[in-house]
């Protein structure tokens, strides 16, 4: 039964996630474990229009904090999601948007983030970032600390332009963003 076993995947996550809450006192490494497992999460409950084959690897690109991507590779590399094995691949410059299912910006800076969002934007690619301008600018999923805990927002219309759904089990936790209103209260 499929359905029971995303459910156990969005349990284990989500205790993931309870326990990750508590190392938020440890700063910037709390808040980057707490992202790692949200984006697990997420890539959990992703579901591509445009399939990958079976066994091919599932590549989450990263731009931005070279400490973010080192959570990545620790937490999550090598990790299987369905038949898929996780890789974590650093993006420093432009590079062809068909070398990633997964994209996620560890920075808030517009010079950043705009150029690689706009050469992805018609690429399958799930785009993931921690800015307040983040869906603004195009992208799918942004994740945020409020109250201490991880929190997360999304464009249904980013998600769609990119050919993916997001399972309602998840999108039930975070905020559903129209981009012409502004952050969800």
């Amino acid at each position: 039964m499929k359905s029971w076993s995303h459910l156990g995947h969005l349990a284990a996550v989500l205790s993931l996630l309870a326990v990750c809450a508590f190392s938020l006192r440890g700063g910037a490494d709390g808040v980057d474990a707490l992202k790692c497992a949200t984006l697990l999460a997420f890539v959990q409950n992703a579901h591509w229009t445009e399939q990958s084959a079976a066994n091919s690897p599932l590549t989450v690109g990263v731009v931005g904090r070279t400490d973010f991507i080192r959570w990545l590779r620790a937490g999550l590399e090598g990790k299987i999601v369905d038949t898929h094995q996780l890789r974590i691949l650093e993006i420093s410059a432009p590079v062809d948007p068909q070398c990633c299912q997964v994209l996620y910006f560890a920075t808030d800076k517009p010079a950043q983030i705009k150029p690689v969002l706009q050469s992805f934007s018609s690429a399958h690619v799930l785009t993931v970032g921690e800015s307040d301008s983040f869906l603004d600018q195009g992208g799918a999923v942004n994740l945020f600390l409020m109250d201490g805990h991880m929190a997360f927002e999304v464009s249904l219309k980013a998600l769609d332009r990119a050919g993916i759904e997001i399972s309602s089990k998840l999108l039930r936790f975070g905020q559903i963003r129209d981009l012409a209103k502004g952050r969800a209260k």
